[in-house]
């Protein structure tokens, strides 16, 4: 939009004569509104309160909306807390679990006090599964205390520039001084997507669980109810990643779902296209179908902005349409709000598009040879 205002103001300057004034000016003002028309649709058809999409390698925000403005993140705090450990830990290192940890409320891996489970199954059942209780046990191994391990979290956040967030616990329970943004997690996903187990861990749809390194008695653990929470291992002992990204979007490289009463539904998503990868970061989603729809949206619409086009998109929507439909209980903390109609994008919507941007080129690159010709 700026190089438009500036080749406008050279017009001007020039004196250009009337005629081929009209004929340049005019196309880059139609040009110009059609462009910012095209972006207030598409963040009219996004659905959450914020959301922001980062080119994972440069850094560089190809979108976003209210991406400076503080959220409650649920568990998409989990990040934090795995990378944490991941980095500054031994993965077959042993943990004990505290009654506190045991006793947490919210998304379980039905934890007992006295478990002893090694470090890695703990992250692969907090990134997957979601268990708040795993997350308080590995921020008590870590730093004694969960509000010691909080305090780290938010010094380890803002080493990396994530300026406006601040944890007051390891698992993304809503407290009023438990806050991020959309543009803090995007960084702070950035930096975690570049470690390897971390990686690993958030690609993965299931994780094959070996009880007998840490309980001899599985039976006697509490079971969550399949219809809350969703069981924390099948039959074969497999936990089950929550993250529906990853069966519903070609490319999809992680990471983290969220979800309490206050925070509504939150989203990190992450997909490469041939070199580019992209990370994007939803706040505040209605519900569960909108807030994947609008990540679907978001990276679809990231690498047209990054001028890479995706190998093999055209079967995303049919893709989420079928994953979609599964019950939406098997979320975080407590998902029995029922979803409200989502809102539906005109696919005839962008048919133009690509003409439009094609003429809009050749007009600035006619007008600037023009202009800045010696």
């Amino acid at each position: 939009m700026q190089f438009l205002n500036r080749i406008l103001s050279r017009l001007i300057e020039r004196k250009m004569n009337k005629v081929l004034f009209s004929l340049i000016v005019i196309p880059l003002l139609l040009l110009n509104g059609s462009l910012v028309q095209a972006e207030q649709d598409f963040s009219n058809s996004i659905i959450a309160d914020a959301w922001v999409v980062m080119d994972r390698d440069s850094g560089e925000i190809l979108l976003d909306k209210n991406k400076n403005e503080t959220y409650f993140p649920a568990s998409i705090t989990k990040i934090v807390t795995a990378i944490i450990a991941i980095e500054e830990n031994d993965l077959d290192e042993m943990v004990t679990v505290s009654q506190h940890a045991a006793d947490t409320i919210g998304s379980s891996l039905t934890l007992k006090q006295g478990d002893q489970i090694p470090l890695k199954d703990l992250l692969y059942g907090i990134l997957l599964h979601s268990g708040n209780d795993g997350a308080v046990a590995v921020a008590e191994h870590i730093s004694q205390s969960e509000q010691s391990f909080a305090k780290k979290m938010t010094s380890f956040v803002r080493s990396i520039g994530a300026e406006n967030t601040n944890f007051v616990n390891a698992s993304g329970l809503p407290d009023d001084q438990h806050y991020t943004t959309a543009y803090d997690m995007a960084l702070i996903t950035q930096y975690a997507m570049r470690n390897p187990t971390f990686r690993e861990m958030v690609g993965s749809e299931a994780y094959n669980w070996d009880e007998q390194l840490w309980s001899n008695d599985l039976e006697n653990h509490e079971k969550a109810d399949a219809n809350t929470l969703g069981l924390p291992w099948s039959g074969e002992q497999k936990v089950i990643n929550h993250n529906r990204l990853l069966s519903i979007y070609d490319g999809a490289t992680g990471v983290k779902n969220g979800f309490t009463d206050e925070a509504r539904y939150t989203v990190v998503g992450s997909a490469k296209r041939q070199e580019t990868e992209l990370i994007a970061v939803i706040l505040r989603s209605d519900n569960v179908e909108t807030a994947y729809k609008d990540m679907t949206k978001l990276l679809d619409e990231g690498f047209a902005v990054s001028s890479q086009t995706p190998d093999d998109n055209s079967n995303n929507e049919d893709k989420q349409s079928d994953d979609l439909s599964i019950d939406q209980n098997n979320e975080d903390e407590d998902t029995s709000v029922t979803p409200s109609d989502s809102k539906k994008e005109d696919p005839s919507s962008n048919v133009n598009a690509p003409l439009l941007y094609l003429f809009g080129l050749g007009i600035i690159i006619i007008t600037s040879v023009l202009l800045f010709r010696k």
